[in-house]
């Protein structure tokens, strides 16, 4: 019988490797709202393969906004999310806005998570934006607006120390589209 548990717990575990979650890296940084500065999360994922995607997501508690219309981003078919909405920014350069989606972390309830992604080897701002990050030091800004001029944006800040840098690069490069 302990055999058998044996047995299933390799099996687990060499599955669980299997189904791995894509190369990610998470980094720490703080969103201003209305109610001030809060502890925010920017996390960049590539997945390669057939219908693989540079992901990039922007975690904030929801209650540190009060008045942002979380719902309007959340969903496959939110309104908010059809429109260019997230500007990003590396250092002073900036890229084009880009459209985002969202919803509700599946770790914590109270984090909504906004979201963006680009296909393989594809070139636009979320390309753009993160083949600039790497550099150490560099205040990386992702400004969520609501879409409603009554409600101000989310600024979010995150600065990349140099092993931070080099995870990102590392981590990007199969998805970025390749310099000729």
């Amino acid at each position: 019988m302990l055999r058998h548990y044996s047995l299933l717990l390799a099996l687990g575990l060499v599955s669980s490797r299997l189904i791995a979650a894509p190369p990610q890296i998470v980094l720490h940084g703080t969103v201003t709202t209305q109610s001030g500065e809060h502890p925010a999360l920017f996390t960049l994922a590539c997945t390669t393969g057939t219908g693989g995607a540079l992901s990039l997501q922007l975690g904030v508690i929801r209650d540190t906004a009060p008045g942002f219309p979380f719902d309007a981003f959340e969903g496959p078919d939110a309104p908010a999310s059809q429109l260019p909405s997230a500007t990003l920014q590396v250092g002073q350069q900036s890229f084009a806005p880009v459209a985002v989606g969202g919803w509700t972390s599946g770790d914590d309830p109270d984090m909504f998570v906004f979201g963006m992604a680009s296909s393989l080897g594809k070139r636009n701002a979320v390309t753009d934006f993160v083949a600039a990050l790497g550099k150490p030091g560099v205040t990386i800004t992702w400004a969520q607006n609501s879409n409603n001029m009554q409600t101000p944006p989310l600024t979010a800040k995150f600065v990349a120390d140099a092993a931070e840098s080099g995870e990102l690069k590392r981590i990007a490069a199969p998805c970025l589209p390749h310099r000729r």
